[in-house]
């Protein structure tokens, strides 16, 4: 019997072993496909205005798909290998040649991965429509979407998973053939012992992660790009320490206490779990870290969409506006408006400064309170309140479409005069028709500034079903000379909001893929420990013990194992999401606990499929 003819048969043996991660590699290899077809389907390469989007978010997905696919094909093989250590010793002893075991384990790897791309492209190009169906309803794209299956997305995803499965096929024939055979035997007959006990580090682990999060926090005081780095490497650092050494203080304080210890099947599930601490806690620091990084992600785009949608009323607060004090061209658009099939629900007139040297447009404060109190605008009374009245102090008004603001400005330079901010806002004020910060003074100050700098009026109008104001906007376009800034509904269109629609569905799509990479680690780490339990669990049986209380054990050890990165990774995603919150100027608390929440609900199920699993290779049925 060749080598190959024993790939095939171990593969057939082994396949409810390397069930989740053929899940994943199928999930991978029809996501890829689809990230892929986007760049080469008709119907988005006729909209110009999206193509360059399109196309610009494919590639990063695509890329991003493949450093995935690396690391989870190189990060399984790892398992596979460590897992079958055994089996590889016992085929040397039998007399095959140490070439032709490593040709055989990495035929079986290669099988996998030809399956995962049969099986993945024919899902893809099945469900490639209504992946497309589903980026369009949420990018909310007017276009009507056909089946369509790209022979150039079939090629790219071919020769890119290819090229990927070669390079694993070398680095798991390698790996077999360096392996020292004489010690294979021996391997999952390792001695276990508790781990030693590191105080210092275990408590230097909550004060290395506290300055983490101090620096995080104060990210002004340091610079954003410095404090985004040290946070980051002190985050790492400090998880690391933390299942390194606290968590063995944690875990050897509740084996100390025996009321605790011989309650039920604790005795089983915590000694467990304090053995082989030392050889895991790198394990659950690093699905602590990718945990965290899938949280912080999906809540990222999550905060993008949610920033457009609250922001759209910062860009967009009038139907339409325009600057002008000539009353021959405000008496114009009002006959055009009267003609229309609109009734006005609001008109604001405002006298401001422009000021050319700082780009920023200047209104006194009465005009602020006033515009703020027309367009009804949520918490103006805790804003005006706030500011009171202004002498040689300003406020400063975010200019619309600002994403986030990195710096804290303290004071502001007008013409020779300067004056300490009293307040940083973002509210909707003039829209993107005057898309400048506001700098709001007392009123002498205003009067004062009034000749130095040329004063303007803005026009501002909200009509009803602002949707419907393209003739409109045609139509005011013809009376209105390009110096008036003429802005409307209409102008504003979707193209911003059609990127962030894309960008949101692709990031969600790839935070389901690294949850599946998050899962994954904790799975075979987990399921590694299972073969490694059989005996225990096996002698255990024989005294008596039920499989019940088997099963009690091992959902308490496993939920353990699933638990404490969780966690972790949630508070560390929090104080990120929270620092992103400071930078936006907005409260991002539901699009946090939307984020927190989907992941929950899919690392429970990879919690279940896992126990299930133990279960079954403890009981002898894997």
């Amino acid at each position: 019997m060749n080598s190959f003819k024993l790939a095939v048969m171990s593969f057939k043996r082994n396949i409810k072993t390397y069930g989740m991660y053929l899940m994943a590699m199928i999930f991978s290899v029809a996501t890829y496909y689809n990230f892929a077809s986007m760049r080469f389907n008709p119907q988005f390469r006729e909209a110009k205005d999206l193509t360059v989007y399109v196309q610009s978010s494919s590639v990063v997905a695509s890329l991003l798909m493949i450093l995935f696919l690396i690391f989870f094909i190189m990060y399984s093989g790892n398992f596979f290998l460590n897992q079958r250590k055994k089996e590889i010793a016992v085929y040397a002893f039998m007399g095959i040649d140490n070439y032709k075991i490593a040709f055989m384990f990495a035929s079986e790897g290669l099988l996998m991965g030809i399956m995962s791309l049969v099986i993945g492209l024919s899902l893809g190009i099945l469900f490639s429509k209504l992946f497309l169906m589903l980026l369009a309803k949420v990018a909310l794209l007017n276009m009507r979407i056909n089946f369509f299956i790209s022979v150039k997305a079939i090629v790219e995803t071919v020769v890119a998973y290819l090229v990927i499965l070669f390079i694993t096929f070398l680095k798991g024939y390698i790996d077999v053939v360096r392996t020292n055979l004489i010690d294979l035997i021996n391997t999952l007959k390792k001695s276990e012992e508790l781990p030693k006990i590191n105080y210092l580090k275990g408590i230097a682990s909550l004060m290395v992660i506290g300055a983490a999060y101090y620096i995080a926090v104060n990210y002004g005081k340091f610079g954003f790009g410095k404090a985004l780095l040290w946070t980051v490497i002190l985050v790492i650092i400090g998880t690391y320490w933390l299942f390194g050494s606290l968590l063995s203080m944690i875990i050897r304080y509740f084996i100390s206490r025996k009321k605790f210890l011989y309650k039920g099947t604790n005795i089983i599930s915590f000694s467990n779990i304090a053995f082989r601490i030392k050889g895991n806690y790198r394990a659950l620091a690093a699905v602590a870290v990718s945990i965290t990084v899938c949280i912080t992600s999906f809540g990222t785009v999550s905060s993008l969409k949610y920033f457009v949608n609250e922001n759209h009323k910062i860009e967009v607060p009038y139907t339409v506006t325009y600057i002008s004090e000539k009353q021959e061209e405000i008496e114009r658009v009002d006959e055009i408006i009267g003609k229309s099939n609109h009734n006005v629900k609001l008109k604001e007139k405002a006298n401001f400064l422009f000021v050319p040297d700082s780009q920023v447009v200047v209104v006194k404060l009465s005009t602020f309170q006033r515009i703020l109190t027309d367009l009804n605008v949520k918490g103006r009374d805790k804003i005006l309140s706030k500011i009171g009245q202004l002498k040689e102090e300003a406020v400063y008004v975010e200019r619309p479409g600002v994403f986030m603001s990195l710096l804290e400005k303290n004071d502001i330079k007008i013409g020779d005069r300067v004056y300490r901010i009293k307040a940083q806002t973002k509210v909707p004020l003039f829209g993107s028709g005057l898309p400048f910060p506001c700098v709001v003074v007392g009123e002498e100050e205003y009067e004062t500034l009034k000749s130095e700098f040329e004063e303007k009026q803005f026009n501002g109008i909200i009509l009803d079903n602002p949707e419907d104001t393209r003739d409109l906007t045609l139509q005011l376009a013809q009376i209105l000379p390009e110096n008036s800034r003429l802005y409307t509904y209409f102008i504003a269109g979707a193209a911003m909001y059609d990127l962030i629609g894309i960008v949101y569905f692709l990031g969600a799509f790839l935070f389901l893929v690294f949850v599946f990479a998050t899962g994954s680690i904790i799975y075979f780490k987990i399921l590694s420990e299972s073969f490694r339990d059989k005996d225990k669990y096996e002698i255990l049986k024989k005294l008596g013990t039920t499989d019940v209380e088997i099963k009690k054990s091992v959902s308490k050890q496993v939920g353990v194992f699933f638990l404490l990165p969780l966690i972790v990774g949630i508070i560390h995603s929090t104080v990120a999401i929270s620092v992103l919150s400071d930078l936006m100027s907005y409260s991002l608390t539901l699009p946090t606990i939307i984020s927190i929440g989907v992941f929950i609900i899919v690392y429970a199920i990879f919690y279940v499929f896992t126990g299930r699993k133990y279960v079954n290779v403890v009981r002898n049925q894997a």
